[in-house]
C-alpha cells in the first residue's frame, strides 16, 4: 500500500470515529485495517517514520507512538537497522513455555502430546466470561497433555461460541496434537497477536483433580493464558493445570 493509500485509510477512520480520538490511535487502526483487508501483507515493509509524518497529517511523535501500538499488539516488528515489517502470524505464539519441560540432561526438551477429552458449548461463567465478555454462550475444549508418558496436565481453552461454532462438529480426534491457534487462523480467519500469561500456585478444583488423578485438594501451578487478537479484541481465554512433578520448565525471554 503506498502512502496516499493509507491516508485515505487514515481520513476514513477518523470520520468512522469520535473526535476526540487520538491521531495515533487513528493510524495504528488505519494500518490494523490495511492487514486485514490485505492491502498490507506479511513481511510487507512500512515507510520510514520521517517519510510516514511527512506524507501524512500527523507528527514525528504521532508516528511513533502509532508504532509503538503496534508493536505491543503484534502487528509489526522492528528489526533494528532494517525498518518496521508486518508481522507474520503464522511465525507468532511459538510452543508455549508451559510444557516446555527439560530432560535428565537438563537440556532437552521433553516430548508433549495432547489429545482432547471434549469439545462442548456452554453457558458456564467464569474467568473466561469476564474476559470474553461479549459471547452470551462458549465453546469448551479440555485436553489431556501427556508430557512424555511421565505426568499429565490438563488445559481448557474458553471461545465465544458464535464466530466458532463449526468446532463443535468437529471430531475431537481432529484436535490432537494440533495448535489450536494456528486452527483458528488458518479456518476462521482469527488470529491471536499476543497473548498474557498469569501463573499461580492454587489449590485445584474437585473436578480438576478428578481428571488428573490427583488427591482432592492438592495445590499446583494453573497458568490463565489469554489471547488477544487485533485491537486487543479478546479471542481466547485458557487454563492450564500442571500438578506437583520434579521437572523443570524452560521459560524463554520473549521474542526467543
Amino acid at each position: 500500500m503506498n502512502l496516499s493509500g493509507l491516508a485515505e485509510k487514515m481520513q476514513g477512520a477518523a470520520a468512522a470515529l469520535s473526535p476526540r480520538v487520538p491521531k495515533y490511535v487513528l493510524l495504528s487502526d488505519s494500518i490494523v485495517g490495511a492487514v486485514d483487508a490485505g492491502d498490507l501483507k506479511p513481511g510487507d515493509q512500512l515507510p520510514g517514520e520521517h517519510d510516514l509524518a511527512a506524507a501524512l497529517p500527523a507528527s514525528l511523535g504521532t508516528i511513533q507512538k502509532a508504532l509503538g501500538r503496534l508493536v505491543e499488539q503484534g502487528v509489526v516488528i522492528r528489526r533494528h537497522g532494517s525498518g518496521t515489517f508486518v508481522a507474520d502470524q503464522s511465525e507468532q505464539l511459538p510452543d508455549l513455555w508451559h510444557f516446555r519441560f527439560r530432560g535428565d540432561d537438563g537440556h532437552t526438551l521433553l516430548p508433549v502430546f495432547s489429545r482432547v477429552q471434549s469439545i462442548r458449548a456452554t453457558t458456564a461463567r467464569g474467568h473466561w466470561s469476564d474476559f470474553l465478555s461479549a459471547a452470551r454462550s462458549f465453546i469448551r475444549i479440555e485436553r489431556e497433555i501427556d508430557v512424555n508418558g511421565e505426568f499429565y496436565c490438563l488445559g481448557r481453552l474458553y471461545l465465544d461460541a458464535e464466530p466458532f461454532h463449526d468446532l463443535l462438529k468437529m471430531q475431537k480426534s481432529d484436535l490432537d496434537n494440533i495448535n489450536i491457534r494456528a486452527l483458528l487462523r488458518q479456518d476462521f480467519g482469527v488470529a491471536t497477536v499476543r497473548i498474557e500469561e498469569q501463573v499461580g500456585a492454587e489449590t485445584f478444583a474437585g473436578d480438576v483433580c478428578k481428571a488428573l488423578a490427583l488427591a482432592v485438594g492438592t495445590t499446583g501451578l494453573a497458568c490463565h493464558i489469554l489471547g488477544y487478537g487485533f485491537r486487543d479484541a479478546a479471542v481466547s481465554y485458557q487454563m492450564v493445570y500442571l500438578p506437583p512433578h520434579a521437572r523443570r520448565l524452560e521459560i524463554r525471554p520473549r521474542g526467543q
